[in-house]
């Protein structure tokens, strides 16, 4: 009976500490997304948005690179009109059900930050001085923002709100729209026949 106990006590204090951490990953991205949005207010800029599209292949990038030393971490980024240097970027791209030439105009902007130092994320991102990757976070063209992390990885990825940049899922779209239409004359049709 003893052990019992202590094994549910144990597990409770994984699933804690497992919260603990999943809490504080969130909290680091909040805070990165405030500040990068605080740095373009003086600037009078809008504010970007979340895009889930983005955000979701920050994270898969972010997962991708989480056993890569932080050494050559600008090496995995990209510009407009470049692909990152990242193993199976296309099947990233697939796992968010983002089509490629609506990656085109965006960019994807990873640093790695040994335990995730909210201050180094946010000068890593806006110094002017120092960072590769302020101009693109002063650039009225983004309006869109995703943000992965994964240890000490974090990764940006800068959405436009065209078709060549916007990391829309066009294609799943159309499918989810023409199962809708479908659906809806299958139930006239189940509707008309109970009538009848």
């Amino acid at each position: 009976m003893a052990i019992l106990k202590l094994s549910l006590v144990l597990l409770v204090l994984h699933v804690v500490q497992l919260q603990g951490n999943a809490m504080s990953d969130c909290h680091a991205k909040k805070n990165l997304f405030d500040e990068i949005n605080g740095n373009r207010t003086p600037l009078h800029l809008a504010n970007f948005t979340e895009n889930s599209n983005a955000a979701c292949l920050a994270n898969k990038i972010a997962d991708q690179l989480k056993n890569v030393t932080c050494k050559n971490a600008f090496h995995y980024s990209s510009t407009p009109g470049t692909k990152p240097n990242i193993t199976d970027f296309d099947k990233l791209l697939d796992g968010c059900d983002i089509k490629e030439n609506h990656t085109v105009q965006g960019v994807i902007l990873p640093i790695c930050v040994p335990e995730i130092n909210l201050s180094l994320m946010t000068d890593n991102y806006t110094i002017t001085t120092t960072s590769q990757y302020a101009k693109y976070l002063k650039d009225s063209n983004y309006t869109g923002i995703g943000i992965g992390s994964k240890d000490n990885w974090i990764v940006v990825v800068l959405s436009t709100n065209t078709t060549a940049g916007n990391f829309s899922r066009a294609a799943s779209l159309i499918a989810n729209f023409s199962m809708r239409n479908y659906l809806v004359a299958l139930f006239i049709g189940f509707l008309l026949v109970s009538m009848s």
